[in-house]
């Protein structure tokens, strides 16, 4: 029995043994991480603090922590672009944590903290150039990669052409204008039948003063004459060629219906003949001219693999066959077809050439060659002038390169040329333009914009001369902002291209920045970046938001406009994800969320402006940031934090708000005896209200020595005065039973809300604790008749029924 009693005393000693230890084993409770940029701080925090080393193995930090346990809903901190990821593993007598980064870390260093029980890793983060050069790194103590206060070329201030110079936006921007012609094939030389063998001269079957008529493009003439000769011509081969030449005649003069069928029927009668070889070229030119270029240039291809370079044609097929492909868009194509060197080009065939080559110079995206192009032909010859599509290109190219005057000579010839059609006036809207440019004054320009609005009203010419006039009238002070303004949302409600509307808009934007009404040009602004979302002009407007929102804002806030403030920030988030904001806006903007009680957005905009921050401006984020923390309620967070900051301010100015701070957060926490323990630290940082806040904790905790020496001091001597100094100071003297000292504190309190019964209750205690219960009871008596707190009423009869009992009586 007595060897059975001694086993079972040792198991007991053995069991309280391991008892013990696990009672003793540091729990690692949580791992938070915060990221500083070149820095990354891990924290750690535990039931009570480990003994730890620590290992550097190139990428990867092993933190061994002595008889250290995870607690059980421990989680690994998960990896991002620095961290890759954490691991921890638990062994026998230790816990490893291992961290792995994408470069060797260039410097770790570890702080621990034993009042709160935390660890916190500060690493310096690796990178490319830390990990090519780590003996350099090591010398120099870490190599950081800056982050240089370079001009940010995507930022729609630096980006736009005028940046926020809005009146020579509204002076020297033009929209493209894009004068697109019909595309004039080219046939060859009239008649066609000329070349028909065997060979006649054209004066013996042509009637006379037909090649004159055609000299002059009139084709109407040309085909009565035709037709009259055709009707008394009695030579079979004459009547062929006259035949063919009237067809070829009607095709000339833009005529559909009745060539196409007189074609058809020429091929029919006469197949493989020089007849059908004409009717169906002439027969491909119409295709061309009124159907589809994409089924001409089929049926072209197969023409000329049938004629095999047989036909005297060929210089001009080619040519054509370049047009069809400059017609389809494909102007890489058109320019290897002319530069087939198979084929010689002479008189009119080479001048054709060289004006196509040109073209494709100008639909291929090189103004300077197709100028030079159109330049020298202009100079050996007459031919860009007959040819619209290609007079509008050597328009544009002289346009575009500042040659005013030359373009508006073309200009002028291409509004001739284009005369009847539904294009001229946008001919003529750039010729007006070109004479305003050389320096002709707005006075003798403006009769030819009123022109173009008067005659061709409705159209782009007239909406762009519109635009043009109200640009100069602003300018030149002839109409006032709001005039203006008005003008422009007129012509952005309806013009007829977008392009238009949105240009319109813009200037109506920028208008009323000029005018000072920045609201509504911000407003202007972001319609303008809703309604034309692939618009040319985002930029600009994009730039006119930047240039105001900062100004905008900052007024909102100053009028205490905090919901109209956020919303406008919301709705431009993302120039603040870009940065193109000042950061000095954010702490307003966060600073707004605070005064509306909306704490987490407030947390969210603090946390941005730390990331963004240079080291030098973080240190000032720390006191609001925690502050916003604690109003909404983190204040875990607020022990990460407040941790980071005394790493690396410890001696700073604002240390004292962030200790207090972080008190009250534990205090929240009900971690009261850790606050305690923070205050009971020798170096403690110390302000009158971190004292007031110590006393409420130590105070809690029924430190009353500590609350009355606290009281006591010379600074909440003099600094704190009230009915809760006197009830804590009271209180506590009287729990350390230094009553005569605690009376009059009492006996004042009995005047002061909500210590009245309090009081009244003590001073009857007082009175029993030094031996006067007559005057204990009376006392208790009191409070019955004249308190009102039901609580110390209820408890005051207590006392005199105890007292009855004794035998104290009044």
């Amino acid at each position: 029995m007595m060897k059975y009693a001694k086993i079972l005393s040792i198991a007991l000693l053995l069991t309280v043994f391991f008892c013990r230890s696990s009672w003793a084993t540091p729990v690692l409770n949580k791992a938070t991480l915060t990221d500083e940029g070149s820095r990354l701080q891990i924290f750690l925090r535990f039931s009570e603090s480990p003994t730890y080393t620590m290992k550097i193995l190139g990428k990867r930090v092993d933190l061994l922590l002595q008889d250290t346990v995870p607690a059980e809903d421990f989680t690994d901190l998960p990896g991002n672009d620095k961290m890759i990821k954490m691991f921890s593993k638990t062994y026998r007598d230790h816990l490893r944590l291992s961290f792995y980064f994408r470069y060797p870390p260039q410097n770790v260093n570890i702080r621990q903290s034993k009042e709160t029980s935390s660890l916190m890793l500060d690493i310096l983060l690796g990178n490319p150039f830390s990990a090519l050069y780590p003996d350099l790194s090591a010398r120099l103590h870490g190599l950081t990669v800056l982050n240089r206060n370079e001009i940010d070329f995507t930022n729609p201030l630096y980006a736009a052409p005028y940046g926020d110079n809005w009146k020579l936006f509204i002076e020297k921007y033009e929209s493209p204008v894009n004068i697109q012609p019909e595309q004039r094939y080219s046939l060859p030389p009239f008649p066609l039948a000329a070349y028909f063998k065997p060979v006649a001269a054209v004066s013996d079957w042509l009637p006379a003063g037909v090649m004159e008529l055609s000299k002059t493009n009139d084709w109407p003439q040309v085909s009565l004459a035709l037709k009259d000769r055709l009707e008394i011509e009695e030579n079979e081969d004459y009547r062929n060629r006259l035949l063919v030449t009237y067809a070829e005649s009607l095709v000339r003069d833009g005529r559909y219906q009745e060539p196409y069928k007189l074609l058809q029927q020429i091929s029919l009668t006469y197949p493989e003949s020089p007849q059908d070889t004409c009717a169906r070229l002439l027969f491909i030119y119409l295709t061309a001219m009124h159907e589809d270029p994409y089924l001409a240039e089929i049926q072209l291809g197969r023409f000329m693999k049938q004629e095999k370079n047989d036909t005297p044609f060929t210089p001009y097929l080619n040519i054509f066959q370049a047009e069809l492909a400059l017609a389809t868009g494909r102007s890489k194509d058109a320019a290897a077809i002319l530069k087939r060197d198979t084929i010689a080009y002479t008189g009119q065939s080479e001048l054709l050439r060289l004006l196509r080559q040109a073209d494709c110079y100008f639909d291929r995206g090189d103004p300077v060659k197709a100028l030079v192009a159109y330049s020298r032909l202009d100079r050996q010859s007459d031919i860009v002038g007959t040819h619209p599509a290609s007079l509008a290109r050597y328009s544009d190219t002289l346009y575009t390169h500042g040659r005013y005057d030359e373009a508006a000579d073309q200009y002028q010839t291409l509004v001739d040329l284009l005369n009847d059609t539904k294009i001229q006036h946008l001919a003529m809207f750039r010729l007006a333009m070109s004479r305003l440019h050389s320096g002709r004054k707005w006075a003798r320009v403006y009769p030819l914009f009123a022109r173009i609005q008067n005659t061709f009203p409705g159209t782009e010419g007239a909406y762009r001369a519109r635009l043009k006039q109200t640009d100069i009238y602003f300018l030149t002070g002839k109409s006032r902002e709001n005039q203006a303004a008005g003008d422009y949302g007129r012509l952005g409600i309806v013009a007829n291209r977008t392009e238009l509307r949105e240009e319109a808009l813009v200037k109506q934007s920028m208008v009323n920045a000029l005018a000072g009404n920045h609201e509504l040009s911000i407003q202007q602004a972001m319609d303008i970046l809703r309604n034309f979302r692939h618009g040319k002009l985002t930029i600009e407007a994009k730039a006119l938001i930047l240039s105001q929102l900062s100004g905008v804002l900052k007024t909102m806030i100053a009028d205490k406009k905090y919901v109209a403030a956020l919303v406008l920030a919301k709705k431009n988030r993302l120039f603040f994800a870009r940065g193109w904001l000042d950061v000095g806006l954010l702490y307003d903007l966060a600073e707004a969320y605070m005064q509306l009680g909306v704490y987490d957005r407030a947390v969210r905009a603090y946390l941005y402006i730390l990331e963004v921050s240079t080291e030098e401006e973080r240190e000032k984020v720390y006191r609001p940031l925690l502050t916003a923390l604690y109003e909404s309620g983190k204040y875990a967070m607020i022990e990460d934090y407040a941790d980071r900051y005394f790493f690396r301010y410890a001696d700073s100015p604002g240390a004292a708000d962030i200790f207090l701070i972080r008190i009250k957060a534990l205090q929240k926490e009900n971690k009261t005896r850790l606050a305690a323990s923070l205050l009971d630290a020798p170096d403690r940082l110390s302000t009158p209200e971190i004292d007031r806040t110590a006393c409420r904790i130590y105070f809690e905790l029924h430190q009353w020595k500590k609350v009355i020496t606290l009281l006591n001091s010379k600074e909440l001597s003099s600094d704190w005065a009230g009915a809760e100094r006197d009830y804590l100071l009271a209180e506590s003297l009287f729990q350390n039973k230094q009553y005569a000292k605690a009376r009059p504190v009492f006996e004042r309190l009995q005047e002061e809300k909500p210590y009245i019964e309090l009081a009244m209750f003590r001073l009857a205690e007082i009175d029993l604790k030094e031996g006067h219960p007559k005057s204990a009871l009376k006392q208790f008596q009191k409070l019955t008749e004249k308190g009102k707190d039901p609580r110390w009423i209820k408890m005051a009869k207590e006392e005199i029924g105890i007292l009855g009992l004794k035998g104290i009586t009044p």
